[in-house]
């Protein structure tokens, strides 16, 4: 795979989202071809905004892959009977015109990952998660809680950040 992959992790409601769309923009302004990953952790079925229409009849109808393409839009809905690993989902995007995938979500997948801790128990993830790279808080982090190697940065040091993270995709060092 050659595109780069960014995952951005942390609990419910953290920011997870905000970041992503703050990195999308950033990347493709910076003219990067993004492509994103969400995991849906709350569960249950994701529903379609196309209830009624073709490509959702031919899914009641039993179809397992549907597609519908409009004005250069493609949208394509698998139906599977068993949970998809982020490492089948990558092999979807590798055949696609994408510098940069940002994956949201799928906390213990192996990838360079960014962890926002909103609030001060959000800690235990830096032991539970690996391959972690950025840490952004909501709240000031003790030295004692910093583990060696990683970045760190407050929620409103987004300039410092965003720069910290555009510099890893462009493969320059952030010393």
């Amino acid at each position: 795979m050659n595109q780069q992959i960014i995952q951005v992790a942390g609990f419910s409601n953290s920011g997870k989202t905000t970041l992503v769309e703050k990195l999308v923009r950033l990347l493709t302004k910076e003219g990067y071809r993004v492509g994103t990953l969400k995991h849906h952790g709350h569960g249950g079925q994701l529903t379609s905004t196309d209830y009624g229409k073709d490509s959702w009849k031919h899914s009641q109808a039993g179809s397992i892959a549907t597609c519908a393409v409009s004005a250069g839009d493609l949208q394509l809905t698998i139906n599977r009977e068993q949970h998809w690993e982020v490492d089948e989902l990558l092999s979807i995007y590798c055949k696609l015109p994408i510098d940069v995938i940002v994956i949201e979500g799928f906390k213990m997948a192996q990838y360079p990952k960014i962890v926002i801790l909103k609030e001060e128990k959000d800690v235990t993830l830096l032991s539970k998660l690996n391959n972690i790279f950025c840490v952004i808080s909501w709240f000031p982090l003790e030295n004692e809680k910093k583990m060696q190697g990683i970045y760190y940065f407050q929620i409103d040091e987004e300039s410092n950040y965003t720069n910290f993270i555009l510099q890893k995709v462009k493969g320059q060092d952030n010393e």
